[in-house]
């Protein structure tokens, strides 16, 4: 497994709208993103049918091509691994990276991605979660040559090895992901409540998910040559419960970011992904709404399920203390998990923050108004996390006259 980093993200843009970025480059996204899901996942969409916008009818198309064009490769895999995926045990208990999209979890997935005693899911794995031991090199290089070479959240560099989150691989091989929502984003709220909280859901529905979950690492496993997974992904920040039921003994590192920064971050991301995802037309205002309660909910669970990890198991960090001194939390973080190989890690880790000093912030507009609404309606997570609200700070910032909207400004370096 190669070792993610060694590429320099420094001197990154803003995100290109999509008619900047072109039609091909939108293309090969959908390609990458929309492909390789089972059939079983995409005859739930018949029933959506009515919903699918008519300027989406092509990519609704491409999906189903996708899924049908990947069976053989599916069914070879299932025949060729299916036994030997199945008996893989994960005698290790992994490690899981949460926290809200934006708050540094890709940035801290990164850091541990420099050990060489672990492993974790990679892009191509995430892309091809059915059909990667049996495509092997070829297909890796089909799909690396497809997927673009930086990411339309924030023009970051994404090598097809590099670490992504096992979500995107369960939204191929499970309809009931959360990642659904980027298809049908109308239905954001109520597949979060369904599929991560649970809320109303069947107890057929809780197993499949657990048992693809499993298996999405069993391969993983394989791929790693059997060593530790370090794993990062948002959404588990509120699957804390189904996680210890997986793995009593694992290990939790959340992260966490001022909720002014994670919320416009979030909304921008979720403009990106959306913009070579969605098949249904969307209004600004909703999208925002779905933004502030994703966030209420995912925040909530996480602030009372946290007590469930044992002692010793979870830490935590702050992305603006991960960012000043990377080496120095990653140290702690290891010392406080009990984790071994931080000595062996460390100068891969010095070489990593060293790519990374140079990086270039972006940085966001939010006026006055929208702070006073985030501080409103995300007041208990800035209290818990120790964030102040600023609302009796000082409105102009250095450089800016009084009245004109303050810049909150934001180290893009994660991918969720």
């Amino acid at each position: 497994m190669t070792r993610h980093g060694s590429t320099n993200h420094g001197g990154m843009d803003t995100v290109r709208p999509r008619d900047e970025i072109g039609f091909w480059t939108s293309l090969r996204y959908q390609l990458a993103f929309n492909s390789f899901i089972r059939p079983a996942n995409v005859l739930p969409m018949i029933s959506r049918l009515p919903e699918i916008s008519l300027r989406y009818v092509p990519r609704a198309l491409l999906i189903a091509f996708g899924s049908l064009a990947a069976q053989p490769l599916r069914l070879a895999e299932w025949i060729r691994h299916g036994r030997r995926i199945a008996r893989t045990q994960i005698d290790q208990p992994p490690i899981f990276i949460i926290g809200h999209w934006r708050s540094g979890t890709t940035h801290l997935h990164n850091l541990f991605s420099q050990d060489p005693a672990l492993g974790w899911v990679t892009m191509y794995q995430a892309l091809a979660p059915d059909c990667s031991l049996i495509g092997g090199t070829w297909l890796k290089r089909v799909l690396a040559r497809t997927l673009p070479q930086r990411r339309p959240m924030d023009n970051m560099v994404w090598p097809i090895d590099s670490p992504q989150e096992e979500e995107v691989a369960l939204g191929k091989i499970s309809a009931y992901s959360l990642y659904a929502q980027f298809l049908f984003p109308r239905h954001a709220r109520a597949f979060f409540a369904r599929h991560v909280l649970l809320q109303d859901a069947s107890p057929r529905i809780a197993a499949e998910i657990k048992q693809r979950y499993r298996s999405i690492l069993q391969v993983a496993t394989i791929h790693a040559g059997g060593r530790r997974l370090v794993l990062k992904n948002p959404v588990n920040t509120a699957r804390i419960r189904m996680l210890l039921e997986l793995f009593p003994d694992a290990k939790f590192v959340h992260i966490h970011r001022s909720p002014y920064e994670v919320y416009a971050s979030t909304r921008k991301l979720n403009r990106s992904i959306t913009a070579f995802t969605t098949l249904q037309t969307l209004d600004m205002q909703h999208s925002e709404d779905t933004v502030f309660e994703l966030y209420e909910s995912m925040m909530r669970r996480f602030f009372v399920d946290q007590a469930l990890i044992p002692a010793g198991n979870f830490a935590e960090v702050a992305f603006a203390d991960l960012e000043r001194d990377p080496l120095e939390e990653m140290r702690r973080l290891y010392r406080t998990l009990s984790l071994p190989g931080f000595v062996q890690a460390e100068p891969a880790l010095r070489r990593y923050a060293t790519d990374q000093a140079n990086y270039r912030k972006n940085s966001f507009v939010l006026p006055e108004a929208e702070r006073v609404r985030i501080a409103n309606r995300l007041g208990f997570a800035f209290a818990k996390l120790g964030y102040a609200t600023e609302l009796s700070a000082p409105r102009e910032m250095p450089g800016e006259l009084p009245g004109t909207e303050l810049r909150a400004s934001c180290a893009l370096t994660e991918a969720s």
